[in-house]
């Protein structure tokens, strides 16, 4: 989808003076020489007037007061997406425990997630260095859905807390929003672990997808309901993206490289507020 039409084919025309040649060649020959003559002045008229560019098939277009406004917006929405590299959802996996050094009283915890988990400067992986926590078990991966998770991940029973962050892709894919309740809860019920941590949906500079969602408001409706599915069930909730979310549901300037995910930087605060939220959790 783009937000412009495409463009008018260029249009030529030959030179003056052959296209009169061939106009008068163009005449039948048995005319008399008054006819004759008033064709050719109706000729030369109608070249006067494609020079004076009076055709309009020819003649530019300009804007008039009432068409700048438009053009004007069009052109904000294309520059705004200029701004925002095409996302791009490279195979980013991981798996099982994470070989961290940790405390003897390390608080155990298993993992669920997308690319937000998975990257290589994610809030996951700037825990690495905490030894207050230990990362025991659990599937992360780019680009996947709740049911994908779902389908990858094992039973983690010896994680005292699960730390559930999907979602973001089914928004992404038009998924309907019980759907990914449901995966959510089925997360839960196959990892086991003693008690669970459920994430907020990230902010969004997209308002737009492929599969044709707003991606920003969709994650603000998405926050909602895993917060209310949580409240259901007695799980601890925790939305670690505040200090990077605008009014509007999009990224903080320069908290995000494409819109989508955090930047290194801005995953300090966001494991910060993990961190924190999964001591809480499992005291």
């Amino acid at each position: 989808m783009n937000g412009h039409e495409d463009p008018q084919p260029d249009r030529t025309f030959p030179r003056s003076g052959d296209w009169f040649r061939r106009a008068i060649r163009g005449i039948p020959v048995p005319v008399t020489r008054t006819t004759r003559l008033a064709l050719v002045a109706s000729i030369v008229s109608a070249a006067c007037l494609v020079g004076a560019g009076v055709l309009v098939v020819a003649a530019p277009h300009t804007a008039s007061a009432e068409d700048r406004p438009v053009a004007t917006a069009a052109a904000s929405r294309v520059e705004r997406k200029a701004d925002l590299p095409r996302p791009s959802t490279p195979d980013q996996v991981v798996s099982g425990a994470l070989d961290t050094p940790a405390l003897a009283d390390a608080v155990p915890f298993a993992y669920a997630g997308d690319s937000i988990t998975a990257r290589p400067d994610s809030w996951l992986h700037q825990l690495e260095g905490d030894d207050r926590l230990h990362a025991v078990g659990g599937y992360a991966h780019s680009g996947y859905r709740a049911d994908q998770v779902l389908a990858e991940i094992g039973p983690v029973p010896q994680a005292r807390v699960l730390v559930v962050e999907v979602g973001t892709n089914d928004v992404n894919q038009a998924v309907p929003l019980d759907r990914t309740i449901a995966n959510v809860d089925a997360i839960v019920r196959k990892v086991g672990a003693e008690r669970v941590l459920v994430v907020a949906g990230p902010p969004s500079d997209w308002t737009w997808s492929r599969w044709g969602a707003d991606r920003r408001s969709g994650q603000i409706v998405l926050t909602d309901a895993l917060h209310a599915d949580a409240d259901s069930h007695g799980w601890a909730f925790v939305d670690p993206f505040r200090a990077l979310r605008a009014a509007d549901g999009a990224y903080r300037p320069g908290t995000s490289p494409d819109g989508i995910h955090p930047t290194a930087e801005a995953n300090r605060s966001v494991a910060a507020a993990m961190a924190t939220a999964i001591e809480r959790t499992a005291s």
